[in-house]
């Protein structure tokens, strides 16, 4: 009977033991889950750019403002759902600005123009020769590009006229639903919005060059005309997140702007390259970039109110304006007859969480109505005042 009721304090005592145990174990996971929780969230929160301060940086300076009537057209009555900011530079110089405009935010498919001036820059120094063929060149793609697609210069890339219908890094909408079928069109035939041109080009830029797309931006474009918030890790090339990425030799890169320097970009533009009295890029660049070699509205996709293309540049006639926009809202618009430049860039998130909590909530305003609104009341404006004067 004793022998019994030892045995039965020894099951219990083991019991007792492994539940103990148990609950250690319990214990530790719990608290392993909970700090490898905290360090996802921490890591998904880092943010892919932080703002700079380059020694280079020059501060924009301060025009004639514009009228209370445009800026009530373009200040939001009601606090915007995401972050805003708009610049307006005329003659180089602010004419009216709104939000947090020393913001970094991801510039989307603006990134293309931008990537078609540091090409200008690149051109002028001879680094490239645009009328080299992919085969010249040896690009290729993960899926074998045919004979016809490889006779495509930079220059059709540039146009977005390669022919070349291939799925690509960071496409979507009608670069995916309304994309041709291989070998359709011929080199320079056809105008095909798409990223296969737009990242190949960013390979063609590094392996002629010699140099990754931020350090050149930031030598020859950034500190000429004084960035302010941009060194070359405002340039990222892949996705450092894992998003579902596309297998190609060609990866998407992302440039990272605050509103303030891409207006700067966009009045150097406007002033046939030049910015404080030095020639940046060519002239004959800028022209030959700003023209139209497409008629859009004979495309089989609508594109709004463009109605051409240049070197990565939209174009429309009826406004005498040059674009570039990016997805989740913000635009580039140039006016180089009135030496004119209005920006705005809307927050769509500079981290995984903040990119995806962006895409959860689905916040798409935008001021672009009110852009536009503004541009022509400037224009009419500027009507009255034949003394307009280039800087």
């Amino acid at each position: 009977m004793k022998k019994n009721k030892t045995v039965l304090k020894s099951d219990s005592t083991l019991k007792s033991k492994k539940i103990t145990t148990l609950k250690k174990v319990m214990k530790f996971t719990f608290y392993g889950i909970g700090i490898l929780l905290i360090l996802i969230l921490i890591y998904t929160a880092i943010p892919r750019i932080s703002n700079p301060s380059p020694e280079y940086q020059t501060e924009l300076t301060y025009g004639e403002p514009v009228d209370e009537e445009i800026k009530k057209i373009l200040t939001p009555k009601e606090e915007p759902k995401r972050t805003r900011s708009v610049v307006i530079l005329e003659n180089g110089k602010i004419i009216y600005e709104y939000g947090p405009t020393d913001k970094i935010m991801n510039t989307a498919s603006v990134r293309k123009a931008i990537l078609g001036v540091l090409y200008g820059i690149a051109v002028d120094k001879g680094l490239i020769d645009i009328n080299k063929t992919l085969a010249e060149l040896n690009i290729d793609e993960v899926t074998p590009l045919t004979e016809q697609e490889k006779t495509a210069t930079i220059e059709h890339l540039l146009m977005f006229k390669s022919g070349i219908y291939l799925p690509a890094q960071g496409e979507h909408d009608a670069q995916i639903t309304d994309r041709p079928l291989r070998e359709r069109d011929k080199p320079g035939e056809y105008f095909f919005a798409n990223n296969f041109d737009a990242n190949a080009l960013g390979t063609i830029f590094m392996q002629e060059t010699g140099m990754s797309i931020g350090k050149f931006m930031e030598e020859y474009l950034a500190k000429p005309i004084g960035l302010q918030d941009f060194t070359e890790d405002n340039v990222i090339l892949g996705d450092p997140w894992f998003w579902p990425k596309k297998k190609s030799k060609h990866k998407q890169y992302y440039i990272y702007l605050s509103t303030r320097d891409l207006a700067r970009i966009g009045a150097m533009v406007a002033n046939d390259g030049r910015w404080n009295g030095k020639q940046i890029i060519s002239k004959k660049w800028i022209e030959k970039s700003t023209t139209s070699y497409s008629n859009l509205k004979e495309n089989h996709i609508t594109y709004g109110f463009y109605d051409g293309f240049g070197y990565q540049w939209w174009i429309s006639s009826n406004t005498k304006t040059v674009w570039a926009d990016g997805y989740g809202g913000r635009f580039l618009m140039i006016n180089p007859s009135q030496n004119l430049v209005l920006v705005e860039q809307n927050f769509t998130g500079n981290s995984f969480l903040s990119t995806g909590l962006w895409l959860m909530n689905g916040d798409w305003d935008n001021g672009l109505g009110n852009l536009i609104k503004a541009h022509h009341l400037i224009v009419k404006n500027a009507a009255m005042n034949v003394n307009n004067p280039k800087y």
